[in-house]
């Protein structure tokens, strides 16, 4: 009895890791001023930017997986690929959105 109760605790502790999937990184809400910013400011946005297009690759990764192994286990169906293709094109979106308000930043930050 001194075995089991830990036991189930565990096993309920990893019950959502079992079904677990790729998670859609959140992007970055803020990004400061160029106009204003100093550089350390702007040195710490860089590093936010890229752990969020690192964890991005990482998910972009993850669908692929999932994807080839849902193919080659002919387990796929059509609303599963629908849904993995909407979250690839929410992360791009997410993507370009930060790349684009961190280099309007960074414009701003350069030419002051």
């Amino acid at each position: 009895m001194r075995f089991v109760l830990p036991s189930v605790l565990v096993f309920i502790l990893c019950m959502p890791l079992a079904h677990a999937s790729c998670v859609l990184p959140l992007p970055p809400l803020n990004f400061p001023d160029g106009a204003t910013a100093d550089s350390e400011a702007m040195e710490f946005s860089k590093r936010r930017v890229e752990r969020y297009l690192d964890n991005s690759a990482r998910f972009i990764k993850c669908l692929d997986t999932m994807d080839k192994t849902a193919i080659g286990t002919g387990r796929d169906n059509e609303e599963r690929r629908r849904r993995r293709i909407n979250s690839y094109n929410v992360g791009m979106e997410n993507i370009a959105k930060v790349v684009r308000g961190y280099e309007e930043s960074v414009e701003q930050f350069n030419n002051r």
